[in-house]
């Protein structure tokens, strides 16, 4: 992980103290942690992960199932530094810690990654929505956002076929979390010669979650029909035009006429103006 942000370096440096204290327990004679030295080891090990890690996870909205379960594990830790405990209970608990490292560790990259990412081309207040909305739902796609908000800044750039695929690629990331196919299908079937929910299902999939959906009454009919002709077929316009984008010289004013409609779709998923 790259070293400059503080999340980076706190994790990096905690993860130095535990891999010593791997090392220290695996060396140890005896099947009981009687040494005051190590188990001191380990109770600042674990103040390190409070005081100087968790702050920084919580900074950048890392998931609350990790951070619970990271602390669960090391107030387990401190618990076992009161007395002399058995050697295989520490190191049972230090590899539910590894187990959980590598998903931490990708968050705290996107994340701070996202974080860092200029942006050059930053004009309304849908566009700054989106990113603070993505920041919190899906990082990656934050990143990828911004991405496309900085190509289309740089007027020198002689193509922007690969800005259109990446506008595509956040539109379909966020149709992909807010509807998974496997409870798209649960409610829908597949359209014909499709092997997956099309764009245009999984976007009204997601609008009648939210409330608009055949119990209502008849209001609520007539606008889940008005959703089904624009924001719907829209989404899967969208999609459409990205795809052909990526075999094309795409041109930035098409682009920008592609950004209009997905920051509409956009909008209307992420509940900005709500």
């Amino acid at each position: 992980m790259s070293p400059s942000h503080p999340a980076t370096e706190a994790w990096s440096e905690w993860w130095q103290r535990l891999d010593l204290l791997i090392r220290h327990l695996r060396r140890g004679r005896g099947a009981i942690v009687s040494s005051s030295s190590l188990r001191t080891e380990a109770k600042e090990a674990v103040q390190h992960y409070f005081r100087q890690v968790r702050p920084q996870l919580l900074h950048l909205g890392i998931g609350e199932a990790e951070i619970e379960q990271l602390d669960w594990i090391t107030q387990y830790i401190v618990k076992l530094t009161s007395r002399g405990n058995r050697k295989s209970t520490y190191l049972r608990r230090l590899r539910e810690i590894t187990d959980l490292r590598g998903d931490v560790e990708g968050d705290i990259e996107i994340r701070s990654a996202s974080a860092a990412q200029p942006v050059t081309r930053l004009t309304t207040a849908t566009e700054s929505a989106i990113i603070a909305t993505l920041d919190q739902v899906l990082p990656s796609s934050s990143l990828s956002y911004k991405q496309v908000l900085q190509d289309l800044g740089d007027q020198q750039r002689v193509s922007y076929r690969g800005t259109a695929a990446e506008l595509r690629e956040v539109l379909r990331e966020l149709l992909d979390h807010l509807a998974p196919d496997e409870e798209v299908l649960k409610t829908t079937k597949l359209e014909k010669d499709q092997k997956h929910p099309t764009m245009k299902q999984k976007t009204m999939f997601i609008l009648k979650a939210r409330g608009i959906g055949d119990t209502v009454r008849k209001p609520a009919e007539d606008a889940v029909a008005a959703v089904e002709d624009s924001v719907g077929s829209l989404a899967r316009s969208v999609y459409n035009r990205g795809s052909l984008s990526t075999h094309i010289a795409t041109t930035r004013r098409e682009v920008l006429t592609f950004k209009g409609y997905a920051d509409a779709v956009l909008a209307d998923l992420l509940q900005i103006h709500k």
